[in-house]
């Protein structure tokens, strides 16, 4: 047992990761958060709303007196809005890369490495979350 393992018994913050066997990880189900509002673009684009964190003081006065917006906005490409159209706590990470597979013209390794990166990105972000085990959809 390590140091990080020791202190994150008792401090949450410091508790390490939990690391995931690819099994495991292709049978989660990302869920968009709740918080994020998304609009379609007309070319297949995907405009998400991000709202900013407003906990710190010096945030809340920096939007005020620079009249920032109290979102984001993040734009994702057609095929970025297609996964997340997927991560809806119903497919797995294994059904979304089977789903970008029928639709680009990229080998398997190509699409799961690529949905893999995108969707650690988007949980790095609190974007999305994931689900582990329970139900699968193919």
């Amino acid at each position: 047992m390590g140091l990080r393992d020791l202190l994150g018994k008792f401090i949450p913050a410091v508790k390490p990761k939990p690391v995931l066997s690819r099994q495991e990880a292709l049978t989660a189900r990302p869920l968009r958060n709740p918080l994020i509002e998304w609009e379609p673009m007309d070319d297949g684009e995907l405009v998400l709303k991000v709202p900013v964190e407003q906990r710190s003081l010096v945030i809340r006065w920096a939007i005020a007196a620079f009249r920032l917006p109290p979102v984001r906005q993040i734009q994702l490409d057609e095929v970025g809005a297609a996964v997340w159209d997927l991560c809806d706590g119903e497919h797995t990470v294994e059904s979304i890369v089977q789903e970008m597979c029928k639709r680009t013209r990229m080998s398997r390794r190509e699409v799961e490495a690529s949905v893999s990166m995108f969707l650690k990105m988007l949980a790095d972000r609190r974007l999305v979350a994931f689900i582990r085990g329970g139900k699968k959809k193919a």
